[in-house]
Parts: structure tokens; sequence; C-alpha cells
């Protein structure tokens, strides 16, 4: 089994809002994922003219931890039936839901997909 890895748009918020955690992928604007056998920090990431080229990719588990350790967020995952999930963002010790009045209600195919959007949702929000 392998664990998913963060699109780019996440990988791209992510280094937006701070994320510095090592990590042993990069992927770059071109959506290439480059594996190191020793974890990178944010400091090896390719910049050309001033911008970005390549961005810390942390599985799914790693962005949702760094969620909830450094901006008190968490994300919940709710499995209704079939195909069909959702999920909230919480924050961290109230467990206040936020960010989520008018979003419509969107059914997700798969706990990989709905944790991505709700990571990339509550980055947003940061």
């Amino acid at each position: 089994m392998t664990e998913e890895l963060v699109t780019l748009d996440t990988a791209k918020l992510l280094k937006e809002k701070g994320f510095d955690w090592k990590c042993e992928h990069l992927i770059g604007r071109n959506k290439v994922i480059t594996k190191y056998n020793l974890p990178q920090s944010m400091s090896c990431c390719t910049e050309i003219d001033g911008e970005s080229v390549e961005f810390l990719c942390p599985t799914l588990y790693i962005a949702q931890k760094w969620l909830r350790e450094t901006k008190n967020l968490h994300i919940e995952i709710t499995y209704i039936y079939r195909d069909y999930w959702t999920y909230d963002i919480l924050t961290i010790p109230n467990h206040g839901s936020i960010g989520l009045s008018g979003r419509p209600l969107v059914h997700y195919k798969s706990y990989e997909e709905v944790l991505e959007a709700g990571i990339e949702e509550a980055l947003k929000l940061i």
C-alpha cells in the first residue's frame, strides 16, 4: 500500500501557509513528483527568477497532521454510504465547525479525495 501525496495545488497552498516539514517527495510545477532517499526541507525547493518551481509534497496524512499541530484545525471525514463522503473543518480544542457555511454539499467518491478537498479548504481559511 502506498500513501497518497497531496496535489500540486495543495502543495502550493501548503508552502504559502508556511509548511516546512521535511518530506521525501517534491512536486514540480509540471506535476512531476521526485522521491528522495533522505527527507528534504523547504530550503531545497527550486526557484527560478524568484518563482517557485518545486514544492514539498507530503502525504495527505502529514498535511492533515501539520494542520492539526500547527494551525489547530482538524479535517473530520464522514462516510455516508457507497461512494458518498463529506468533511468538516473543526477547530482544536473547541471543536467548532468553521468556514463551511454556504458551501454547497459535494459528494466525494473516496476517503483520499475528500481528505484532499478538506485540507485544501482549511488552507484557504488560514
